[in-house]
């Protein structure tokens, strides 16, 4: 045991009188190099959350919101809440929206609803479960395509010019009776209602 305390001292002092130690006031007194600081990171600058225009922070994915007004003009209560924007889309100059996959998307597009003309509902007969991806393709009296586009759920809404049209409807792969077809006529003011059910 002895022996083991001799040669440990030994390994000491061999290595203090080679230098190969510093005391810790040598370490003090000398600068610290940027090789003893570590490495060094760039600073992040600060991250500032999106928030809405009534100050709510926006979360990852939300849709943006932005406040309106009711529909009589009047002020908006402080305590209610913004309506969504919803994705909105024009083809030939004539605006649409779709969706209503989630009682909060029909909810959103129920508070919208007022700004379209003419509303379809898309969904299986009996069951009454809704369907998407329902090719629509909307033609004037004279037969020519005023609007085609992809339902991107059960509900699509459009803002025709008044007049007659028809209104055809596919669902392109999902092996349903396809195409319907149904007559509709747009009047100067409210709105017309076409319901599309496939057994």
């Amino acid at each position: 045991m002895a022996r083991m305390h001799r040669l440990a001292f030994v390994a000491v002092s061999l290595i203090l009188g080679a230098g190969g130690l510093q005391s810790a006031d040598a370490q003090d007194a000398q600068p610290a190099s940027a090789a003893d600081s570590g490495p060094a990171y760039p600073q992040r600058a600060p991250v500032t959350p999106a928030v809405s225009p009534d100050g709510r922070p926006i979360a990852a994915g939300e849709w943006a919101v932005k406040p309106s007004s009711p529909p009589d003009g009047g002020a908006r209560p402080a305590s209610s809440t913004p309506d969504r924007l919803m994705p909105l889309a024009s083809d030939q100059g004539i605006r649409y929206i779709s969706g209503g996959v989630g009682d909060s998307e029909r909810t959103e597009l129920d508070a919208l609803s007022h700004q379209y003309n003419l509303r379809l509902l898309f969904a299986m007969q009996g069951s009454g479960e809704y369907l998407s991806a329902v090719r629509v393709n909307i033609l004037d009296a004279r037969g020519g395509t005023v609007l085609t586009a992809e339902s991107q759920g059960p509900w699509f809404f459009t803002q025709l010019p008044p007049g007659n049209y028809v209104v055809d409807v596919s669902t392109p792969g999902q092996g349903l009776q396809q195409p319907q077809r149904q007559e509709v006529h747009i009047g100067d003011s409210g709105q017309s209602r076409l319901d599309f059910r496939w057994r």
